[in-house]
């Protein structure tokens, strides 16, 4: 009979008396025994506890009660590093894949997926920041119009990123940008690429003009006064038409430019388009009046051929219905109607996704959107009330007073020299 046999009956009451007493002096010698150890804190082998005992004074039962001990002691040492080892499997499989993805939640994820688009030949998905990069360039960049953006993500809200150019224009080279996200924080390796144009790159955004008149009725011309100076109207980079001219002359020719055309009084969008159709372009990018004052609220706008790019993109079409150009053919701005549904799609996902325009305007200067969006601290983003810019267009459409657009010299002085335009202002290409 083992010892655990003889354990078992004992505590069943089925051993004889002196079986019992004999059991119950094993017991007490043994409890004696690890008492005195785990004061010591100290185990020794139980092979050195046995050797130490007097010659003659372990039983049979003692040396059962022994080895049975034993292997309690070697079990409950196993499962103590099982579980030990297991614990640390844990924490260590929680730090290397669940942490990193906990802590992405916390911050701007560039590589979330935005949309997913599915045909019969083929499906494709847009991430977040090709997404937000579309709208916020074609709102606030003319002439930088991104779609595309490379992620990487490392984990811990820490993303390398790349802008990446799909068309070019004028037979400019293609120019992609890297960057690095860390947390909210954006890193652009070439930050002056996406800086949007000066406020007064449009005459009507100088100072307060009354938008039923054009800019021929209100802007006083030079005036010569007796001591020999002159006094003149605050003006835009353009200046005064004579002065606006005089520069365009001056330029190269056969050279491509970005003009900003001033036109001398605001349109709504049908008359626009008609404008443009006499010029025979599209990729135009039009300034909108968003307030009654036009200085409020400088520089926001679209492009005619909704940024032409070259990637169709996916989004969220129940609520941006004309978000971007839908499908495989372009998508063309033919009628106010489609002007303001874009623009409004436009401004109402701006406004639904602050994380992306608040980290450009915290890291890269003065938009349209610094115009209703105080700029937010580190890290902390905030959904702006863009919804009165929407109400805007509801009530009076949309209303263009100028646009951009890349042309020659020849070109540019046809349009300084249109009754519809009072100024061209120019700069070089980016």
């Amino acid at each position: 009979m083992t010892f655990r046999e003889l354990l078992n009956r004992y505590k069943a009451g089925e051993l004889g008396p002196e079986q019992a007493k004999e059991v119950e002096e094993v017991i007490d010698r043994e409890d004696a025994l690890l008492e005195y150890l785990s004061e010591r804190d100290v185990l020794p082998e139980l092979d050195e506890i046995a050797g130490s005992a007097p010659d003659g004074a372990e039983s049979e039962m003692e040396k059962k009660f022994q080895r049975e001990l034993k292997r309690g002691i070697r079990r409950a040492f196993i499962r103590l590093g099982v579980c030990v080892g297991a614990v640390l499997l844990a924490i260590l499989l929680l730090a290397l894949f669940v942490l990193p993805q906990a802590v992405d939640l916390l911050y701007y994820d560039p590589g979330e997926t935005a949309g997913s688009y599915e045909t019969e030949s083929f499906s494709y998905s847009t991430n977040r920041m090709s997404l937000d990069m579309a709208v916020y360039s074609e709102l606030f960049l003319p002439g930088v119009y991104r779609e595309n953006v490379s992620v990487v993500d490392h984990g811990y809200g820490e993303y390398d990123v790349l802008v990446i150019q799909n068309v070019s224009y004028a037979g400019r080279p293609m120019v992609d940008v890297g960057g690095h996200i860390s947390r909210g924080r954006l890193l652009l390796y070439d930050a002056n690429l996406f800086k949007a144009p000066v406020g007064n790159c449009f005459e009507w955004c100088i100072n307060f003009r009354d938008p039923d008149k054009s800019l021929s009725e209100q802007i006083k011309p030079p005036v010569e006064l007796g001591d020999g100076t002159t006094e003149l109207y605050a003006m835009g980079i353009a200046g005064y038409p004579e002065d606006a001219r005089e520069r365009l002359t001056e330029l190269q020719d056969g050279q491509i430019y970005q003009g900003f055309v001033t036109l001398d009084r605001v349109m709504d969008y049908d008359s626009f388009y008609a404008l443009l159709k006499e010029l025979g372009q599209t990729h135009i990018w039009c300034a909108v009046q968003l307030s009654d004052n036009p200085s409020e609220l400088v520089n926001w706008g679209f492009y005619v051929d909704y940024g032409q790019g070259g990637r169709v993109l996916a989004w969220l079409k129940d609520r941006y219905p004309a978000l971007k150009r839908d499908g495989e053919e372009l998508s063309i701005v033919e009628n106010g109607e489609m002007a303001k549904m874009h623009m409004q799609s436009l401004i109402r996902y701006l406004g639904d996704n602050p994380d992306f325009p608040n980290m450009m305007s915290r890291d890269y200067g003065y938009s349209g959107y610094t115009a209703v969006a105080e700029l937010p601290q580190f890290v902390s983003t905030k959904r702006q009330d863009l919804s009165p810019l929407i109400d805007y267009i509801d009530q009076h459409g949309v209303q263009i007073y100028g646009f951009w657009l890349m042309a020659d010299k020849e070109t540019l002085l046809r349009l300084q020299d249109s009754p519809e335009v009072y100024s061209v202002a120019v700069e070089p290409l980016r």
